[in-house]
C-alpha cells in the first residue's frame, strides 16, 4: 500500500512539475538559459515536496492527530516555500521577499487552526470508537459508540453499534438456549425418573413373586407407562413444531365430533381419577382443520384438566360456532394465577411449581397445543380465576361442506 501510494504521489509530482513548464512556455516563452532555469526549478521543487511528502507519511503513521496537523500546515509551506524560491529566482527586492515570508506565516498559522477545528471532532470520535471496540473485547457487550454525525464517520459509529447489539443479542440468545437446555433436562429427568422408578419396583415385585395384586400392579406399569409416552410424544412434536417440519393437513371437519370422539378415548383415565366429562354442543361446528392434530390438541387439554380435577369432579367440554369455531374445556380445579397466563403456553411451566405422581405432568401439553392450533391458523386462550378454563379456536368453514359423522 505504502509503494502504491508513493507511485501514485511521485506521478502527480511530475505532472505537477509538467505542467508549471507547458504553463511559462505559453505564457512567458522563456528562451535559452532561463528556460533551463526554470526547468531546474520546477523539477527541483516537485522532487523536494516528494521527498518531504514521503517522509511526513512515514512519521505520521501511528498518529491521526499529527498527520492532521501535518497536513494543516504542510499546504501553506509547500505554497509559502515555492513562492518564496521562485521570487528569489526573479531577484525580486528584499522587502517584497520579507512580505511574502510574513504572508506565508500568516497562511500557516490559519492552516493550524483551521486544521485543529476541523479535525479535534473526528480525532475525538475515533476515541470513543476505539474505546467502545475495546470494551466490548473485554466482555462488555453493552458498550456502544453513540456517534451522532451525518457523514461517514458518523456511519462507521451506528455500523459498530448495529454489530455490538447483534453480538449482544445473540449472547443472550445462547444464554436463554443454555438455560432452556439446562431446565429441559432437568424436567425431563424429573418427570421420567418417577414413573421409571415405580415400574422398576413393580417389575421387581412381580419377579420376586412378593406382589399381592399382580392385575394392579399390572395396571399401574401401563399408567406409567402412558405417562413416558405422552413425554415422548410431546417432545417429538415441540421439535416438529420448533424445525418448521409440521405441515397440517387440512380438511373440513366437525370440531363436536371431534369433542366426542375424544371423550370415549380418555374417559378410561377420567374414570381412573374419579372425574366426570360432559360435553356440551349445540349442532355441529364446521372447521378446517387437521384431523390428527386436533384430536391432540384435545387429548392434551382434557389430561391436563383430568389431573387437576378434584375427586368426583367435573370436566367440562363446549362447543361453539359464534362469533368464530372453538373449543372450551372447564375443570373444578384450582385454576390458573392471573401472574401464570402470560407464560402458560410455554414449555416445561406449570402453575403449581410442585410436582407429585397424580397432577405432575412435564409442563409440555400446553405449549403443544399452542403450536398446533397456530400452525392451523388458529389461537389459543385463557382465563383466570377458580376451575381452570382453557380454550383454542380454529378457522371454520361452511356448514354445508362440513361432515356431520365421523
Amino acid at each position: 500500500m505504502r509503494v502504491r501510494m508513493a507511485v501514485i504521489f511521485g506521478a502527480i509530482a511530475v505532472l505537477a512539475a509538467g505542467a508549471a513548464w507547458l504553463g511559462t512556455e505559453l505564457v512567458m516563452a522563456p528562451q535559452g538559459s532561463e528556460r533551463n532555469r526554470l526547468i531546474a526549478m520546477f523539477v527541483a521543487i516537485a522532487a523536494g515536496v516528494f521527498v518531504l511528502g514521503l517522509g511526513l507519511s512515514a512519521g505520521t503513521r501511528r498518529s491521526l492527530t499529527a498527520r492532521l496537523l501535518v497536513f494543516g500546515v504542510a499546504g501553506p509551506l509547500v505554497v509559502g516555500v515555492t513562492t518564496l524560491f521562485g521570487a528569489w529566482s526573479m531577484f525580486i527586492s528584499s522587502h517584497d521577499m520579507q512580505f511574502v515570508m510574513v504572508l506565508t506565516a500568516m497562511a500557516t498559522v490559519l492552516a493550524v487552526g483551521l486544521s485543529h477545528l476541523l479535525g479535534a471532532p473526528i480525532v475525538r470520535d475515533l476515541e470513543r470508537l476505539r474505546f467502545a471496540a475495546d470494551q466490548v473485547s473485554r466482555g462488555d457487550l453493552s458498550a456502544r459508540s453513540e456517534l451522532r454525525r451525518g457523514d461517514e464517520l458518523g456511519s462507521l459509529g451506528a455500523a459498530f453499534d448495529s454489530m455490538a447489539q447483534h453480538i449482544e443479542d445473540q449472547d443472550a440468545a445462547r444464554t436463554q438456549a443454555e438455560a432452556d437446555r439446562q431446565f429441559l433436562m432437568s424436567s425431563l429427568s424429573h418427570d421420567a425418573r418417577t414413573p421409571l422408578t415405580a415400574m422398576r419396583a413393580a417389575v421387581e415385585a412381580l419377579q420376586d413373586g412378593l406382589a399381592p395384586d399382580p392385575v394392579r400392579y399390572l395396571a399401574s406399569i401401563e399408567h406409567d407407562l402412558s405417562a413416558i409416552e405422552a413425554i415422548v410424544e410431546n417432545i417429538f412434536v415441540l421439535g416438529r413444531l420448533d424445525s418448521n417440519q409440521l405441515t397440517p393437513d387440512l380438511e373440513q371437519l366437525d370440531l363436536a365430533m371431534l369433542a366426542r370422539n375424544s371423550i370415549v378415548a380418555i374417559e378410561p383415565l377420567a374414570e381412573k381419577h374419579d372425574v366426570v366429562l360432559e360435553l356440551i354442543a349445540d349442532g355441529s361446528v364446521p372447521i378446517n382443520a387437521d384431523r390428527v392434530e386436533t384430536q391432540r390438541v384435545i387429548a392434551n387439554l382434557l389430561s391436563n384438566a383430568i389431573r387437576h380435577s378434584p375427586a368426583s369432579g367435573v370436566v367440562q367440554i363446549e362447543t361453539t360456532l359464534d362469533p368464530q369455531p372453538s373449543l372450551v374445556v372447564r375443570d373444578d380445579g384450582p385454576g390458573f394465577p392471573e401472574a401464570f397466563i402470560e407464560r402458560a403456553f410455554d414449555q416445561f411451566t406449570r402453575a403449581n411449581a410442585d410436582r407429585n405422581r397424580r397432577d405432575g405432568g412435564a409442563g409440555l401439553g400446553l405449549a403443544v397445543v399452542k403450536g398446533l392450533v397456530e400452525a392451523q391458523g388458529g389461537s389459543v386462550f385463557i382465563k383466570p380465576g377458580s376451575g381452570g378454563t382453557v380454550g383454542f379456536r380454529l378457522p371454520g368453514c361452511s356448514r354445508s361442506t362440513a361432515p356431520t359423522s365421523m
